[in-house]
C-alpha cells in the first residue's frame, strides 16, 4: 500500500478554516485600504451616516469629509466615502462563502430601499434646517473686520455674520436664492480654523456670490469663503464660493445657466496635495466651458497665495489692450538695434546659460561620469575637453544613486588635486512628477547656496530623468510635460543651464527613451556611446549654437580609492579626454544626407515601424506628425513632406535610390539601409 505522507507530502490534516474578522473591522479596513484616516469613533452598522476626518486635508483637518453608512441585519454590508475626494465606495462584508442568488437579491433590494429611506429623512432634515438656518441668519449679528478668522486671513467681512459664542457663519444659497445651510467658522488657538455646516442643511451645489454682476466682465468661482473674498479684493470682479470641490461642478453649470454661453467664467481651484481641487475644476471646465487657474505651489490657495507675498493680480487678471504687449514683451523689428548679442555660452560650443539640456545613452556608457567632468570644469573654471568655460557654482541632484556620485566626486578631487569646493551635491531623491514641492525646494537651494558662496550657479544637474519622474509614465505627454514644466520652473528662477541624464530605449536608433515631446522642449541634445571600447558624445540636437554633430571622445581614467572589507582594491573612474581615440577617429559631421536619413529611420520607430511588401513604409501624414512632434511648425511640416520641393525631405531620398513611392507615403528601397532597419526591428536579428 502506498505510503500516503509520500504522496500528500506529509500527514494529512483537514483544512484549516478561514479566519473571519468582524464585519465592524472589515469595514474599517475598507475605509484604510482607501487611504483614509481611521474614524475616531468605533464602527457602528446602525444604518446611519457617521462622518470622521478622512485626512484629505492633511492630518491636522478638522472637517469631517469622511463617512460611512453600515447595515449588519443579513449580510452586512454600506458604503464609506469622502466627500472632498469624490469617494463613494460600496461595501459588502466577507461570509467565508459566495451568496445565494437570493442573498444577492436581497441585499440589493436592502441597499436600494435603504437609499429610498435616507433620501427621504435628510429630505425632511433639510426642510427643517432650512427654517432654522433662516432664523439663526436673521438673528445674527454683522462681523467686524477684527474677527480673528477675518484678520488671519486678512481680509474683509462681505456680509459675513456672527453668532452669540463668537463664531463666523457665511451663508450658502440655492439658484432661486432661498437659504440652504450656513457655514460656522471657528478660529482655533494654533492657527487653523474648524469649518462645520448646518446639521441637517444641504450643502452640495449650493453657493453664495460675493461682489456684483452691475458690470461685465469675468465672473470668478472658487472653494473657501477666504479664497473666494481674497479674489474680489484683488480683481474687483464678482466671486463666487461653491464651499467644496465637489460643488464646482454644479455650482459652474448653475452660472453658465444663468449667466449664458457667452459669460467668462473663470475657476481658481485649490492646489492641494490630492489633486482634488483640480479634478473637479477641470470637470467643470470640460462640462460647462470656463477656464481653471490653478496656483503654481502646491498646498496653497489664491489666500496663502496672496498672504505669501506672491502676484495673486498677475495670476488672475487676464491682460487685455496695450497691457497685453507689456506683459509679453514684443519688440518690433525696427525698434532692435545694430548691435548682435550672441548667444551667453556655458561651455564654448556646447551649451548656453540657462539652455537645457538632455545627456542621454546606454547604461554603462559612462554618461554620469562624462556629465561630473563637465561639472567639475565649470566649478573650477578650467577647460571642457579643450573648450572654455564660464566658472560657477554647480549643484548635482544625485537622486538615482548618491554613493556612486559621492565617491566618484572624490575620485576627481584626488586625480585632480582640487577640492571641489564650488561642486554641491544633493543626495535626498527629488520627484518632479508629485507636485512642485521639490523644485521649490532646488529654487531655494540655489538661492541660499549662492548667498552663501557669493558667486551664481551656472548648472544644475538632475540624474536620471527616470528618477526624478518616479511614478509617471515616461511615453506620457500628460505625464512627462507637468515634470518638464516643473524643469523649465527651476531653470526660470534660478538662470542656471540644467542638464537632466536620461537613459535611450532598447534601440539606440530611436534615440532617447519616453515622450517625444521631450526632444522638442529642450534646447541641447547630447548622446554618449561606447563603442569597441571608445566614448564619445555627440550634439544631436542644438538650438542655438552651431556646434550640431560635433562629437567630443573621452575615457575612463581607473582611480583606486582604498581598500575593500576583504582586503581587495576599491577603484571607480574619472572621465578625462581621449587623445588617442580623437587622433585615430577624426570625426566629420554629418552630411544633410545622414540627417535626413536619421530623420526617416526615427519617424519610421515612431510609427510602429510600418511595413509595405516586405519593406519599412513611412506615411506622409506619419512623418508629419513626426517632424511637428519635434519642434516643426504644421506648415513647416507640410513643405517638409512635399515630393517635389527642393530642400525638402523626399526628393534628394528619392533620387538617391533611398525611397520609391507608395501609397500615402514611400517604402525604403536601399538594400542595405532595409536591411539595417530590419534587423534592428528583430531585435539584432537578419530578416529571412
Amino acid at each position: 500500500m502506498a505510503n500516503l505522507q509520500n504522496v500528500l507530502g506529509g500527514p494529512w490534516a483537514p483544512p484549516q478554516e478561514k479566519r473571519l474578522d468582524p464585519p465592524e473591522v472589515q469595514l474599517l479596513n475598507a475605509i484604510l485600504e482607501a487611504g483614509l484616516n481611521e474614524p475616531d469613533k468605533p464602527i457602528e452598522l446602525d444604518g446611519k451616516m457617521h462622518r470622521f476626518k478622512s485626512g484629505s486635508k492633511g492630518t491636522a483637518g478638522y472637517d469631517k469629509s469622511g463617512w460611512y453608512i453600515g447595515y449588519s441585519d443579513g449580510v452586512p454590508s454600506g458604503r464609506f466615502g469622502c466627500w472632498r475626494l469624490g469617494l463613494d465606495q460600496v461595501w459588502r462584508a466577507d461570509i467565508g462563502r459566495k451568496l445565494t442568488a437570493s442573498e444577492e437579491m436581497a441585499n440589493v433590494r436592502r441597499v436600494a430601499e435603504a437609499r429610498a429611506v435616507r433620501d427621504a429623512v435628510m429630505e425632511r432634515q433639510h426642510q427643517v434646517a432650512s427654517e432654522t438656518v433662516e432664523k439663526i441668519w436673521t438673528g445674527a449679528q454683522a462681523a467686524l473686520p477684527d474677527h480673528p478668522y477675518l484678520a488671519r486671513k486678512g481680509i474683509n467681512p462681505h456680509g459675513a455674520r456672527i453668532t452669540g459664542d463668537g463664531r463666523l457663519i457665511v451663508p450658502l444659497y440655492d439658484q432661486d436664492g432661498t437659504l440652504s445651510s450656513l457655514q460656522y467658522i471657528a478660529a482655533l488657538q494654533d492657527g487653523k480654523s474648524e469649518k462645520r455646516y448646518h446639521t441637517g442643511a444641504e450643502s452640495g451645489g449650493k453657493f453664495w456670490q460675493i461682489g456684483t454682476m452691475d458690470e461685465p466682465g469675468t465672473l470668478y468661482v472658487a472653494e473657501g469663503f477666504a479664497t473666494a473674498a481674497t479674489i474680489h479684493e484683488t480683481t474687483n470682479r464678482p466671486c463666487i464660493v461653491a464651499y467644496s470641490a465637489s460643488s464646482l461642478v454644479p455650482v459652474t453649470g448653475i452660472l453658465r445657466e444663468m449667466y449664458g454661453a457667452s459669460q467668462d467664467i473663470v475657476i481658481v481651484a485649490d492646489h492641494d496635495r490630492h489633486g482634488v481641487g483640480q479634478k473637479y475644476a477641470d470637470q467643470a471646465s470640460a462640462k460647462h466651458g470656463a477656464r481653471v487657474i490653478l496656483t503654481p505651489i502646491e498646498g496653497m490657495d489664491a489666500n496663502d497665495y496672496a498672504q505669501a507675498g506672491h502676484d495673486l493680480a498677475g495670476l488672475l487678471i487676464q491682460q487685455t489692450g496695450s497691457a497685453v504687449i507689456e506683459k509679453l514683451k514684443v519688440v518690433f523689428g525696427n525698434q532692435l538695434g545694430s548691435d548682435y548679442e550672441a548667444p551667453d555660452e556655458l561651455v564654448e560650443g556646447l551649451m548656453t546659460i540657462g539652455s537645457s539640456v538632455v545627456v542621454y545613452g546606454d547604461s554603462n556608457s559612462g554618461k554620469t561620469f562624462w556629465a561630473l567632468s563637465v561639472a567639475t570644469a565649470i566649478a573650477t573654471g578650467s577647460d571642457c575637453y579643450g573648450r572654455k568655460t564660464d566658472p560657477g557654482l554647480v549643484v548635482y541632484l544625485a537622486s538615482e544613486a548618491p554613493g556612486s556620485i559621492r565617491s566618484r566626486m572624490q575620485a576627481i578631487k584626488k586625480y585632480h588635486g582640487c577640492d571641489l569646493e564650488n561642486l554641491a551635491m544633493v543626495p535626498v531623491p527629488m520627484n518632479f512628477y508629485n507636485g512642485d514641492q521639490d523644485a521649490h525646494d532646488v529654487i531655494e537651494l540655489v538661492r541660499a547656496i549662492e548667498q552663501i558662496k557669493g558667486q551664481r550657479v551656472r548648472l544644475i544637474i538632475g540624474d536620471t530623468l527616470a528618477r526624478m519622474s518616479a511614478g509617471a509614465n515616461e511615453n506620457s505627454g500628460e505625464d512627462m510635460g507637468p515634470v518638464m514644466a516643473r524643469f523649465d520652473q527651476v531653470a526660470t528662477a534660478t538662470g542656471a543651464a540644467l542638464m537632466i541624464i536620461h537613459h535611450n530605449g532598447k534601440d539606440a536608433a530611436k534615440g532617447a527613451r519616453g515622450w517625444s515631446g521631450i526632444r522638442a522642449h529642450i534646447d541641447t541634445e547630447i548622446e554618449v556611446t561606447e563603442k569597441e571600447g571608445t566614448r564619445s558624445v555627440t550634439v544631436t540636437k542644438q538650438r542655438e549654437l552651431p556646434s550640431k554633430g560635433d562629437t567630443i571622445y573621452f575615457k575612463l581614467e581607473i582611480i583606486e580609492m582604498g581598500t575593500t572589507k576583504f582586503g581587495g582594491a576599491a577603484t571607480t573612474c574619472v572621465a578625462i579626454p581621449d587623445d588617442e581615440a580623437l587622433a585615430t577617429n577624426p570625426h566629420k559631421k554629418p552630411t544633410k544626407h545622414d540627417e535626413t536619413m536619421r530623420t526617416l529611420e526615427r519617424s519610421w520607430w515612431d510609427s510602429a515601424t510600418e511595413m509595405r511588401n516586405g519593406l519599412p513604409y513611412i506615411s506622409r501624414s506619419g512623418l508629419q506628425n513626426f517632424l511637428i512632434k519635434n519642434g516643426y511648425t504644421e506648415r513647416t511640416a507640410r513643405n517638409k513632406t512635399e515630393a517635389s520641393r527642393a530642400g525638402g525631405l523626399i526628393l534628394e531620398m528619392l533620387n538617391a535610390g533611398v525611397l520609391e513611392s507608395y501609397e500615402h507615403g514611400w517604402i525604403f528601397i536601399n538594400e542595405a539601409q532595409v536591411s539595417a532597419m530590419m534587423m534592428q526591428k528583430n531585435g539584432g536579428k537578419s530578416c529571412p
